[in-house]
């Protein structure tokens, strides 16, 4: 996933690092472009989280949480770091059942999950 995820960054021209996790949140690889903020690495991983957290990418999520934005608030306060409402966590299906998530963070949120659809693009 984070090869196909990091080839169409350098596609897009832009720098990001992707964090996947399996079903139940848990870290399984990441990876950080030359160049990206550091701080990315963990955005990465929250939005990771979140999609399969909520079992849906996060970019659906953040239209849902924009008419909620005390319960985004008070969802990502509970979720103590893990937990954020911005595109680029995209689900990992095999045979319609969730088996993880990609996190992809560095770039515009359309363009993180871009990236990330394309990490999963190919399971």
């Amino acid at each position: 996933m984070i090869s196909n995820a990091k080839r169409k960054a350098e596609q897009m021209k832009v720098r990001v690092s992707m964090f996947v996790v399996d079903n139940a949140g848990l870290p399984v690889a990441f990876a950080r472009m030359d160049g990206t903020d550091f701080h990315t690495v963990d955005v990465a991983h929250a939005k990771a989280y979140t999609a399969v957290a909520y079992s849906k990418n996060t970019i659906e999520l953040v239209d849902e949480m924009k008419s909620n934005p005390l319960d985004a608030n008070g969802l990502m306060f509970a979720g103590r770091g893990n937990v954020i409402f911005i595109g680029g966590g995209v689900l990992a299906k095999m045979n319609g059942e969730i088996i993880g998530a990609i996190g992809v963070s560095g770039a515009e949120a359309d363009q993180d999950h871009a990236c990330g659809i394309e990490a999963v693009s190919q399971m």
